[in-house]
């Protein structure tokens, strides 16, 4: 089992069971849309089996989902359509139960591994963020600069700012914001001191 402090929920513990489902907590963790998610939220009857999901998500349109991580146990082609036909039916009785459902593969996870291990990397900082005494005296500092230079690493953030106050503190008011979705950071990069920051308006444009 994999356990971790959600900063989204208040602290909650969040548990989930491999590294898979572990990625797939923190992607959700890290996306300022999903306003809430439960991890083994129902079963769902598929031919007299009860198959859990792997998580319900909130997301800030209103809108609501399901999610499940599937993996076929053999990789022949017997092993493929039977595992095809697992996820026809997942899908099938999602909609007679009126679900919306996603069916998450091991494949797209693996292909994430760098913004698995980036957000995994933010988590500490952002736990420790939600511990800050003043923490929007860090935030607001943090924004200040970043308002004067749109696109900025964490080194030049923390050197701006290492006067008043400790680069740690810095660090975690910058991380926090991410976490927000005040902030903007390319997940797909990994996580070092040069590592370019922005305001979300800044990154789209």
């Amino acid at each position: 089992m994999y356990y971790y402090l959600s900063p989204k929920h208040k602290m909650r513990v969040v548990s989930v069971v491999e590294p898979c489902r572990l990625a797939l907590a923190l992607e959700y963790e890290f996306d300022p849309d999903v306003v809430s998610y439960v991890e083994r939220p129902r079963f769902l009857s598929v031919e007299d089996r009860q198959i859990e999901l792997c998580f319900w998500v909130s997301r800030r349109s209103g809108a609501e989902s399901f999610s499940i991580f599937r993996r076929q146990s053999k990789p022949s082609i017997q092993a493929v359509r039977a595992e095809e036909r697992v996820c026809s039916r997942l899908l099938e009785a999602a909609r007679t139960a009126g679900l919306t459902l996603a069916i998450r593969k091991p494949q797209s996870l693996i292909l994430a591994r760098v913004a698995n291990a980036t957000r995994l990397e933010l988590l500490p900082y952002v736990q420790a963020a939600d511990a800050l005494a003043g923490l929007t005296v860090f935030t607001d500092a943090v924004l200040e600069h970043m308002r004067t230079h749109p696109f900025s690493s964490f080194h030049a953030i923390e050197r701006t700012l290492c006067g008043p106050f400790d680069w740690r503190d810095v660090r975690s008011a910058t991380c926090w914001l991410i976490h927000r979705g005040l902030l903007h950071l390319d997940v797909n990069q990994r996580l070092m001191v040069s590592t370019r920051v922005s305001l979300p308006e800044a990154a789209h444009a």
